[in-house]
């Protein structure tokens, strides 16, 4: 019985981490300039928010869950209260914990983390 609870939990554990690794192939770069620049918070701090919401739900909801509110990963909908900006990015480049690195790269992840951020 041991056994089979063994490989059943392995089983699991092998799915959530599929699922959170499941959007890397998706990820292309940005074909033009004038496309990144829509992207990017602008000089007054403001995000794109559907931008941003459209790159967490393809990269992030699997885990996150698509209302933030946590699933196999935690709760995001209020990390701008714990975390920065800067924060945020770091984690989504480098991962942490089950989270692995490069979910999102370059200004897709830099456009999530200050949306996220604004999250409190």
């Amino acid at each position: 019985m041991k056994k089979l609870t063994s490989i059943a939990l392995s089983l699991l554990l092998v799915g959530i981490l599929s699922a959170c690794g499941g959007g890397e192939k998706a990820q292309e770069p940005a074909p033009a300039a004038d496309n990144q620049q829509a992207e990017q918070p602008a000089a007054g701090g403001t995000v794109d928010a559907a931008a941003a919401e459209e790159k967490f739900k393809s990269s992030c909801a699997s885990c996150h869950g698509v209302d933030l509110s946590g699933g196999a990963g935690p709760s995001l909908q209020q990390v701008g209260s714990k975390l920065s900006k800067d924060d945020i990015a770091g984690i989504i480049t480098n991962g942490k914990g089950a989270m692995p690195p490069g979910m999102l790269k370059g200004e897709d992840a830099e456009v999530v983390a200050a949306w996220l951020a604004e999250k409190k």
